[in-house]
């Protein structure tokens, strides 16, 4: 079933994914769809099967109902959660217009400060993870002045909320694989469309100082951190690599 409205008791608990779209088509959806049934079945136990078709059509029919301009980017998010009846539900929701076309490297360079904190499902795309996003970059903003929190695990930072981290050191992007994402498999692509080496290890707290840039993508792009508990960084290869993003 697919809605386009959000009904805040049945949706107490979801899963979600938030995408890109451009004129009022998702962007890589199959891709989304894919990783939302992986996510809902080990939760629930049970893997949905959207229509595909079906999700596009009510995606472009809602982009188009709240924002009716074409050729202009704006994140969407679809939202899974299991109806009183035991079927899962569907519904899609605008979320906000993008400032570009496309994916692009965010012009604001917001600093990061680090927390350490465990939710239930770990980092995947749920509830949990928006409630747990929002709670900890208040926290961030009033506590340190800084406009994004940093998921951290001990010596390892894992996420900024639902957003993979990446590192460039040298002409290498290191992509640790603690949050699976559509967006991180595009950045590892493109980083290797552009000729940087790629490590799949963790970024540890303690060799903050060593890298050289410190980014996160998500649905609208790359967004790169100016710093992050006081290690400062570039953004010269993320804006690189948000130019070699593939919609």
């Amino acid at each position: 079933m697919i809605g386009g409205a959000m009904i805040s008791g049945a949706m107490r608990h979801f899963v979600y994914q938030r995408v890109h779209t451009l004129g009022g088509k998702a962007r890589h959806l199959s891709e989304h769809l894919a990783l939302a049934a992986r996510t809902y079945e080990q939760i629930y136990g049970v893997k949905p099967e959207p229509d595909e078709r079906k999700v596009a059509a009510s995606i472009a029919e809602t982009l188009h109902r709240k924002h009716p301009v074409a050729q202009v980017s704006a994140t969407a998010m679809l939202y899974f959660y299991e109806a009183g009846d035991g079927s899962h539900t569907l519904t899609v929701n605008y979320e906000r217009p993008l400032l570009e076309t496309g994916y692009a490297h965010s012009p604001l360079r917001p600093r990061g400060v680090t927390f350490e904190y465990s939710i239930p499902f770990g980092g995947l795309p749920t509830n949990f993870q928006i409630e747990a996003q929002a709670l900890f970059d208040s926290r961030a903003l009033r506590l340190h002045g800084a406009t994004r929190s940093v998921r951290r695990e001990g010596d390892r930072l894992l996420s900024c909320g639902d957003s993979p981290l990446f590192a460039i050191r040298g002409r290498t992007l290191i992509a640790p694989p603690t949050i699976e994402s559509v967006e991180r498999g595009l950045v590892v692509a493109a980083a290797v469309k552009s000729r940087l080496g790629v490590c799949e290890e963790p970024i540890l707290h303690s060799e903050l100082m060593s890298f050289d840039e410190l980014f996160v993508a998500d649905a609208a792009g790359v967004t790169s951190l100016s710093e992050c508990d006081g290690a400062k960084f570039m953004s010269l290869t993320a804006a690189r690599i948000a130019a070699a993003l593939t919609l």
